[in-house]
């Protein structure tokens, strides 16, 4: 299997690996109301406690597992449903019920897996894994959606387009 080479664009993951022709594919490990802690509440803007959604899923790439997938929104944002997240991506789905997104910053970093990724993705402990904090804004400059993700370095790369200023 070749490695999955991704623009850094406001896209979603799962978008980017069918037009690829990637196969994509997710298993939904979590979709449950949580309170929100203090991180996740200070960067969607929420007082903690505050109940946002909690997702966690698991993607593969042409049957290969390729990345653990942590979000957090807002409640009522949008209905989703477990099926619809195992047949499409995110942002598809937020855009769909009328989410504008606009901006997103977005932190990449590199960290070993732990035993649970490690089991998820088919890796060895330790092994090296790529990590991308992203948070997305609408137009209106509200976050309406964090994201935690581990990618495996090993079937995963960003490609970034640097323009002269």
């Amino acid at each position: 299997h070749g490695q999955v080479k991704r623009s850094v664009e406001l896209t979603s993951l799962y978008d980017d690996l069918r037009r690829a022709g990637q196969d994509p594919a997710t298993r939904v490990l979590a979709l449950e109301s949580v309170p929100a802690d203090d991180e996740i509440a200070d960067v969607l803007g929420v007082p903690p406690g505050t109940e946002v959604l909690h997702l966690e899923r698991l993607r593969f790439a042409s049957g290969e597992p390729l990345a653990v997938l942590h979000n957090w929104l807002p409640m009522g944002l949008a209905s989703l449903e477990a099926a619809d997240l195992e047949s499409r991506g995110l942002y598809d789905l937020l855009r769909g019920a009328g989410v504008r997104m606009r901006v997103a910053n977005q932190r990449i970093g590199a960290r070993a897996a732990t035993a649970a990724e490690a089991r998820l993705l088919d890796e060895r402990r330790g092994a090296p894994l790529l990590t991308m904090v992203r948070t997305t804004y609408d137009d209106q400059g509200r976050a309406v959606e964090h994201g935690s993700h581990v990618y495996r370095a090993s079937h995963y790369s960003l490609e970034v387009t640097l323009i002269e200023r």
